[in-house]
């Protein structure tokens, strides 16, 4: 039976996809306040860049890597401020937009602000190159085997977006305004204190 370089993907991008960090309370956040679409780009936002990543990994681009690895430190800053900023905003939220407002959340605003943050960390080449290795993905592959692998890291870390934006916003008309605000301080400042921890290591 011939190797499914799909299946493959799927894993490693279940991997990366699972342990939500910044980016899932991010995307939790933002299902609370606009809805199941807004969610679901900030994921996607998220699943895009690792998809970048892993196709420079696939494709041994390694004067891209080189250049991403060694302007890592100002662009992980750069991650943080934005990680921050995205907290505060967070912090200041007062109240989730009505259902029927859904439509006008800003999604690619939602889109592109987890992209950047997500490229912010070139490391992720490395940790792709290290779950590659682990699944068995070694030596030169061939285009379809690398287009199948991609594919299926997208659609991993995107299924798992879509189902913690469902799942969010399958509860979102049973939390209160009270409670709206609450899960807002405790997302932002987890956010706000990510981004603090992840500055100074990178000082």
């Amino acid at each position: 039976m011939p190797e499914s370089y799909l299946l493959k993907g799927l894993l490693v991008g279940l991997v990366f996809g699972v342990p939500a960090g910044a980016i899932g309370a991010l995307t939790i956040g933002r299902t609370l306040a606009h809805g199941f679409r807004a969610g679901l780009a900030t994921g996607l936002g998220s699943s895009a860049a690792d998809s970048l990543y892993a196709l420079i990994g696939v494709c041994g681009l390694t004067a891209v890597s080189d250049f991403l690895l060694a302007h890592q430190t100002g662009m992980c800053m750069a991650g943080c401020v934005l990680l921050a900023a995205c907290g505060v905003r967070m912090l200041a939220a007062k109240e989730p937009v009505p259902a029927a407002t859904d439509r006008q959340a800003r999604l690619p605003l939602c889109f592109g602000s987890s992209f950047v943050l997500a490229l912010a960390n070139p490391a992720t080449i490395l940790s792709f190159l290290v779950a590659f290795a682990a699944f068995g993905i070694t030596g030169r592959l061939t285009p379809g085997q690398g287009a199948q692998l991609i594919a299926g890291v997208l659609i991993g870390t995107g299924g798992w977006w879509a189902l913690l934006s469902g799942l969010v916003a399958a509860f979102r008309g049973r939390v209160t305004k009270n409670m709206h605000r609450k899960l807002n301080q405790v997302l932002g400042g987890l956010m706000i204190l990510l981004g603090a921890i992840l500055w100074i290591r990178n000082v």
